[in-house]
C-alpha cells in the first residue's frame, strides 16, 4: 500500500498544479472583464478581444479545475443508493462507475488533443485578434490528460477497496 500512496500523492501533486493554472485563468478573467466594462463605462466601447480571449481562457480553466476538484473531492459522488448497500458490495458499483467515468475522460482528452491538431493543421486563427486557436485546445487537452490521471487513480482506489479494509474507510470518508 506505500507504493500505492506514493504513486497518490505524485498524481494528486499533478492534480493539485493544474489546478493553479485553473485559478490563474479565473483571476484573469475577473481583471479582463473588469477592465472592459470600466473601458467601456469610460469610452463607450469595449477592449478588442475581450470576449473572444475569455472563451478561450474560460474553456482551459473550466478543464484545469476538473482535475483540483477531484484530487479535493469535491465532485458530486451519487452515493444516497450505494451507501445502503451492506458490506464491501457498495465499492463494485463505485468502482464500475469510476471504469465508466475514465473511458469517458480518456475519450474526451483524444478528442481535444485530435481537435487541437485539427486547429493547427487547418491554421485556425481567432475572429478578431487572429492568434492561433490549438494552443487553448492542447492545454485544455493537457488538463483533462492530468483528470483522467487522477480518475484513474480513484477508480483503483475503489477496486482496491474491495479486497483492503483500511483503504475502503479512506474512500468512504470521501463520500
Amino acid at each position: 500500500m506505500k507504493t500505492l500512496d506514493k504513486i497518490g500523492k505524485v498524481i494528486y501533486r499533478i492534480g493539485s498544479i493544474v489546478g493553479v493554472v485553473a485559478m490563474i485563468g479565473v483571476a484573469f478573467l475577473v481583471i479582463l472583464n473588469v477592465c472592459d466594462v470600466g473601458y467601456n463605462k469610460v469610452s463607450g466601447s469595449n477592449i478588442l478581444g475581450a470576449y473572444e480571449i475569455s472563451q478561450n481562457v474560460l474553456m482551459v480553466a473550466v478543464f484545469a479545475a476538473f482535475g483540483y476538484a477531484q484530487v479535493h473531492k469535491s465532485h458530486i459522488h451519487m452515493t444516497l443508493l450505494i451507501h445502503n448497500l451492506p458490506g464491501k458490495a457498495k465499492f463494485v458499483p463505485f468502482f464500475l462507475t469510476g471504469v465508466l467515468s475514465c473511458v469517458t475522460g480518456i475519450y474526451c482528452t483524444y478528442a481535444t488533443f485530435c481537435r487541437g491538431l485539427s486547429q493547427m493543421a487547418s491554421n485556425a486563427m481567432s475572429d478578431i485578434l487572429h492568434y492561433p486557436l490549438y494552443p487553448f485546445y492542447f492545454l485544455e487537452g493537457i488538463a483533462m490528460a492530468a483528470f483522467v490521471l487522477v480518475l484513474i487513480y480513484d477508480t483503483v482506489l475503489s477496486l482496491v477497496a474491495l479486497f483492503n479494509d483500511e483503504i475502503a474507510q479512506r474512500v468512504q470518508q470521501t463520500w
